[in-house]
């Protein structure tokens, strides 16, 4: 196992324990909590096989749901997400790389087409956590805040973290 492979998955795991410490308890305002763990699922490569990228997502979801208490949210979540990684991918990128694998970035699609590509990702993740874990629509506006809110306070964490990582 190389050293690149090895930081990659201190790093994930870092994320998955970072999300399960410390952003689940979370709650600004009531409404908006930190994904992190989207992070995970926007950097993968975007030449992964969907089958694959679903397996390792749901073992990642399962275990946030495993310390977090709540029975296959994450594991739900997380799947759709990365069943949707390379769709959506292949609609963002502005040109056809064929088959060039590459890590969603800055650098690789640009700054507003990854902004939108994770406002996306972030997006369905919360729509799908959220309507999961609530399972009821009796309390929309609420519903909606905690979307909407979640949605952008993980996106600013993604974009602020990928700023401060990013090779120049």
């Amino acid at each position: 196992m190389n050293k690149h492979r090895l930081w990659r998955m201190a790093g994930a795991l870092f994320i998955v324990l970072l999300q399960i410490l410390m952003c689940n308890r979370i709650a600004l305002w009531g409404v908006a909590t930190p994904f992190v763990i989207v992070y995970l699922f926007l950097k993968m490569p975007s030449g992964v096989k969907p089958h694959l990228a679903m397996t390792v997502a749901f073992f990642v979801g399962l275990l946030v749901d495993l310390f977090t208490n709540t029975p296959g949210v994450y594991a739900l979540a997380s799947v759709t997400v990365a069943f949707l990684h390379n769709p959506l991918l292949m609609r963002i990128q502005y040109r056809d790389r064929g088959e060039e694998r590459y890590v969603p970035s800055m650098a690789t699609l640009g700054v507003w087409r990854y902004a939108l590509f994770a406002f996306l990702l972030t997006l369905i993740f919360c729509i799908v956590l959220f309507c999961v874990e609530s399972f009821s629509f009796f309390a929309p506006a609420f519903l909606a805040a905690r979307i909407v809110n979640s949605t952008l306070l993980t996106l600013i964490v993604i974009l602020v973290v990928d700023l401060l990582t990013e090779k120049k």
